[in-house]
């Protein structure tokens, strides 16, 4: 037992004398960091005198915005109705909810510049925004004139609120909810300037400029169907409708960090 444990130090010794001369898993430091992801902390330790990996998280604050949206009103649609619909506009709420994991490689070409690229994913939220009416059961008159058009199976199109190119209509109760939602492992690849790790300070600085690959976003409604994609000439709905149509989602982020070891 006792010549198993000295083997076992000693091992360990040569292990980590090992990783300080190779530059492997010998310094730690931990940063926080804000940009286009929202707020987010990670820890960092050198892999190699080359190369770093951080780990750690991102959290989008629950950031809302109003916007108005206008009405699909298939032409003539009134003519069939009991009761007209004339809402010109209607007021909705949307309200950002990324959060990630995420793990980066930094490589360091350079050994006297900090001058990085980056290669990582982020993993875990696939959900970005979600819209909703501000008011509950304020659609409730295009709900009842909905299921007229279904019960008599009138030659128009339902009504619904048009968002970018998706047409939202409203449950049964008067309200309409629609999720923005992205792949949940989202790849990323950057450059920047400041290392992950940092060695001869307490402190250090780190900028990251890159795109995470989150494929083509698809948008849910209340009952968690999607929705199909159609060209409404919607120009309503802000931010909702602008990411709605992006395939990569741009990264710009500032990153403070403390030496631990």
């Amino acid at each position: 037992m006792k010549k198993l444990i000295m083997i076992l130090f000693t091992s360990l010794a040569v292990a980590q004398g090992a990783n300080a001369q190779l530059g492997i898993l010998n310094h730690m430091t931990v940063g926080v960091d804000v940009g286009t992801t929202g707020i987010g902390a990670d820890i960092a330790m050198p892999i190699t005198r080359f190369f770093d990996v951080q780990a750690g998280f991102s959290i989008m604050p629950h950031f809302k915005y109003n916007t108005d949206v206008h009405l699909n009103l298939p032409g003539g649609v009134n003519t069939y109705l009991p009761q007209p619909i004339n809402f010109s506009e209607i007021p909705v709420q949307g309200k950002l909810k990324m959060v990630n994991g995420k793990v980066m490689i930094n490589f360091m070409p350079l050994a006297i510049s900090s001058f990085h690229i980056t290669v990582g994913a982020y993993f875990g939220g696939s959900d970005v925004i979600d819209v909703y009416n501000t008011n509950d059961g304020q659609l409730i008159a295009i709900s009842q004139a909905n299921q007229t058009i279904r019960d008599n199976n009138l030659p128009v199109d339902e009504i619904g609120l048009k968002m970018g190119d998706y047409l939202l209509t409203p449950d049964a109760q008067g309200n309409v909810k629609a999720t923005l939602r992205t792949k949940s492992f989202k790849p990323y690849v950057g450059i920047g300037f400041g290392r992950g790790v940092v060695k001869h300070k307490p402190i250090g600085f780190k900028f990251d400029l890159g795109v995470m690959f989150w494929g083509t976003p698809e948008v849910y409604d209340h009952n968690g169907v999607a929705l199909a994609k159609q060209d409404w000439d919607g120009k309503d709905g802000g931010a909702f409708r602008i990411i709605s149509k992006f395939k990569v989602y741009p990264v710009l982020n500032f990153r403070l960090c403390g030496k631990i070891f």
